[in-house]
């Protein structure tokens, strides 16, 4: 009888969690649906909600998995039957760029530390927390310990909303007490949960990068203790720790003489490509007799230098280097056997870098010394600046009021793009119409004016030119290049992706158009097919410079579009022109595979994507073309094509481009792959029909230079 009884308990329990699961399986069924249906009416950029709030966005990768990612090869050279696929309801949106606000970062002098007292209990749950997250990941201990010293106490009683679905953020939590559930509302909807953060958990971590809308509400359910982060706390820490290391080996180096004839500039670029290394005591740094290809310079600790007495077998210690001195320099010039032994008695930190490095950097060693002196410009970065205000002058000279609207071509959170036609010579234009209120409103006027200045410091036929600029109590304005052939965007979504061949052209025409732009210290920052549009013949322009800047050294805003940020950028590490090349990367593998290499519906889940560096590629994906992005995609902005020795040219004479007649695109005698057929120059057939605007902005008394 026991023995049945059992049985019987046994099988309802089953039951049990069969109804359980069930019923489980129907709610996930209802929430998809439901979330399906919203993503059907349409991209929102305020409240769109991905699958991955119900989980690993709030739940981050742990610091073990994702140091288990990065262990393997930095590309899968594994090639794929086809690439991953976007779903219908992602198939058409066109992705709207990031773009944090312009911050005055404190960089070596005077910043200042935040602290909020906290127990060491306390610190060390948040130090738990952040180094499971990708954003912390690579941060060294100092900023880690800046970062716990900056968090700040917050209560919260049960019922209040941490954050809520849409509003802007710019604080990261770790629940140290209590429990919050995780709220999605879906078309507007009464919000479903889809989860519980409970201590030990962080979230809103997205707003360390910039202040984007949340995706989620979190609303307490008993009374909480958090701590919180703010975006420009944090971006203050990595820019002053970033800061000073790139300080501390440029001094280094200074010192160093097999380096006298290298000039600021390329120190600069040196300092940036070493590596920092750190070892334990009595660590055997390198051989007598191995073969070398390193250069070392210590930073901290001491060395020890030996070499093997051939008499006795003995090793006999030569002398101890310290702080500020080097070794291994022979390395720099050619492979050759170590004469000595070196040993660390301490803990030691190093600076290394590699011959290959360097070569590819900036050339042979030998070559850099013996050349002659070359004078320095110092007023090269003054003439820049003077180059965009002054030498080059407006195209066109046409009056805001001769100008007659027929119809708009797109629209965007600032404002408006429209048709517009001279009256008397009939010629057409396009005219960018930014409502000046919103941009104050967001912080971007820095933005709307760098746009301009960059814009006339530029003028190429892969690039829309700009002709004038205008503005009124409620606009600015550009006025604009015509380019009637509709978005590069739109044709690959209609096609899905292009052959190599096609590929190849509109990539020439970016690389030439980078060629331009980099030759005036102009970093673009938002390349992507929604940014390329064709003229009337079919020849590419690259449009949309409100993210472009005129970068000498590095810059620090984050801003671009999550599918095309390089790693430097989400790590904050400082960036420049090489983040172009990063783009490219990607635009290439998106115009043949039809979607990006790195794809994910939630931010986060990208850029987790970015820093593993993981790709597949598609079998129809050329050799040439993928060593080409292999090279492009290289995780260490020094060592990226494009951004080496020879700069833009190492792509230009890439095998992929082997035998490409850039000479005859320059002119645009070869006949593009997509050639627009448009009855006049008012025909906007190539772009979607947009409703006119139905009220008038308030007006603003922000006046620029336009």
């Amino acid at each position: 009888m026991g023995g049945a009884s059992s049985t019987q308990r046994q099988m309802q329990e089953l039951q049990d969690a069969l109804k359980s699961k069930e019923a489980e399986v129907e709610r996930l069924r209802v929430l998809t649906k439901a979330l399906e249906e919203s993503k059907s009416d349409g991209p929102s950029k305020e409240h769109h909600v991905s699958p991955a709030v119900r989980a690993s966005v709030l739940m981050p990768m742990s610091v073990d998995a994702a140091r288990s990612q990065r262990s393997q090869k930095h590309m899968d050279l594994s090639f794929q039957d086809a690439a991953p696929k976007l779903n219908d309801a992602n198939a058409m949106k066109r992705r709207v760029e990031v773009s944090a606000e312009i911050i005055m970062t404190k960089k070596v002098a005077g910043y200042e530390k935040v602290i909020y007292p906290k127990s060491e209990a306390s610190k060390e749950l948040i130090l738990k927390v952040i180094q499971q997250n990708i954003l912390f990941n690579g941060l060294s201990l100092g900023e880690q310990t800046d970062c716990v010293d900056a968090f700040m106490c917050v209560e919260k009683d049960p019922g209040v909303e941490v954050i809520t679905q849409g509003d802007q953020g710019d604080h990261f939590y770790v629940v140290q007490s209590g429990t919050l559930d995780i709220l999605v509302s879906l078309k507007g909807n009464i919000p479903i949960k889809f989860g519980q953060m409970v201590p030990g958990m962080g979230f809103g971590e997205l707003a360390l990068l910039c202040n984007t809308p949340r995706a989620a509400t979190i609303k307490s359910t008993t009374r909480c203790v958090l701590w919180a982060l703010d975006r420009i706390v944090f971006r203050n820490i990595c820019t002053y720790h970033e800061s000073i290391r790139h300080e501390k080996a440029f001094q280094f180096l200074r010192g160093v003489s097999v380096f006298d004839k290298l000039s600021s500039a390329e120190l600069t670029r040196v300092a940036a490509a070493m590596q920092w290394e750190e070892y334990n005591p009595d660590t055997v740094l390198l051989r007598e007799g191995e073969v070398g290809d390193y250069f070392y310079l210590i930073t901290s600790g001491e060395v020890c230098v030996s070499k093997r007495d051939p008499v006795t077998q003995e090793d006999e210690v030569l002398r101890y280097l310290i702080v500020g001195e080097h070794f291994g320099e022979m390395a720099l010039f050619k492979d050759e056997t170590r004469s000595a032994t070196c040993t660390s008695t301490s803990a030691v930190q190093l600076l290394t870098l590699a011959r290959e490095h360097f070569c590819a950097l900036l050339g042979s060693l030998q070559e850099l010394m013996e050349r002659s002196e070359q004078p320095q410009s110092p007023s090269k970065k003054n003439s820049l600046a003077l180059e965009g205000r002054h030498s080059i002058k407006y195209a066109v000279d046409v009056e805001l009021n001769d100008l007659e609207i027929i119809q708009t071509l797109g629209s965007g959170a600032f404002g408006r793009v429209k048709l517009v036609q001279h009256r008397d010579s009939h010629e057409t234009f396009a005219l960018k119409c930014l409502v000046k209120s919103h941009i104050v409103a967001n912080n971007l006027k820095e933005h709307v004016v760098n746009e301009k200045r960059v814009m006339m410091m530029l003028d190429h036929p892969f690039i829309l030119k700009l002709h004038h600029t205008y503005k009124d109590s409620t606009y600015v304005y550009f006025l604009l290049e015509l380019a009637l052939g509709g978005e590069l965007f739109t044709f690959l979504r209609r096609r899905e992706k292009f052959d190599e061949v096609s590929a190849r052209f509109y990539i020439a025409s970016v690389v030439l158009a980078f060629e331009h732009m980099h030759g005036k210290s102009i970093a673009y920052r938002d390349l992507k097919p929604e940014n390329l549009i064709l003229d009337a013949r079919g020849f590419l322009k690259v449009v949309d410079f409100g993210l472009a800047k005129v970068v000498h050294d590095r810059t620090w805003t984050l801003c671009g579009t999550p599918d095309y940020l390089a790693p430097e950028i989400i790590l904050n590490r400082g960036h420049d022109k090489a983040v172009d090349y990063w783009a490219l990367g990607i635009l290439i593998y998106e115009l043949i595979a039809g979607t990006v290499p790195f794809y994910a519906e939630d931010p986060m889940q990208v850029y987790s994507l970015v820093l593993t560096g993981n790709i597949k590629f598609p079998v129809y994906f050329g050799r040439t073309c993928v060593d080409l992005i292999q090279k492009l995609l290289t995780q260490n902005p020094v060592r990226r094509i494009g951004n080496l020795k020879h700069g833009v040219h190492d792509i230009i004479n890439h095998r992929w481009f082997s035998g490409y007649d850039w000479e005859g695109l320059l002119k645009q005698k070869i006949v593009p792959p997509i050639v627009p057929q448009l009855k006049s120059n008012t025909d906007a057939s190539y772009f979607e029909r947009i409703g006119e605007e139905t009220y008038e902005p308030e007006p603003c008394n922000w006046d620029p230079e336009f």
